[in-house]
């Protein structure tokens, strides 16, 4: 099966389903609203509200950027789904087994580039300069710090030394 069919099918599965419906749509998606808001007022106190991109081209550039994300956060979670035995999120389940293979041989949090896109899309789509180059580098810092001080010692309680071996050989992001 193609890695794109699989992540479709990972998509709609339901650990995936589970964690969409407890965690990004009553958390993340009205959190995204409320940042694009700020982002359009700080547009304004910064002079930026005519935006950064030409208006017949933001709206293919953020569908672009939007499905790239996407789809590596798809290929992110497939692996967590099918070799991890379980869901990405431990408030729907959490996976059982320690996934050190396939993209997670070359970063700890490789989700984090997809959803990355995925947030800087609605900056785009905003045509929001502050968006873009003030609260997505701020959202990316505070998932990487929440990765560490949060995750991180679940995962070490949950897989021990062979979490930490594999954080000693593999970068965070």
């Amino acid at each position: 099966m193609s890695l794109l069919l699989r992540a479709i099918q990972v998509g709609f599965s339901p650990p995936i389903l589970h964690m969409v419906s407890k965690v990004y749509i009553p958390v993340l998606f009205p959190l995204t609203f409320l940042i694009a808001l700020a982002a359009l007022k700080l547009d304004a106190v910064l002079g930026f509200q005519n935006g950064f991109l030409p208006d017949s081209a933001h709206l293919g550039i953020a569908a672009a950027v939007f499905i790239t994300g996407a789809f590596l956060w798809l290929i992110t979670y497939a692996q967590l789904v099918t070799r991890g035995k379980g869901s990405p999120s431990p408030t729907a389940g959490r996976t059982l087994v320690l996934v050190k293979t396939g993209i997670y041989a070359y970063s700890r949090n490789p989700s984090l580039y997809g959803k990355t896109l995925g947030v800087l899309a609605v900056g785009i789509a905003l045509n929001s300069l502050s968006f873009c180059i003030i609260l997505v580098p701020l959202l990316l810092t505070g998932s990487l710090i929440e990765k560490v001080w949060r995750q991180e010692p679940q995962l070490i309680d949950l897989f021990g030394e062979e979490y930490l071996s594999y954080r000693r050989q593999v970068p965070l992001f």
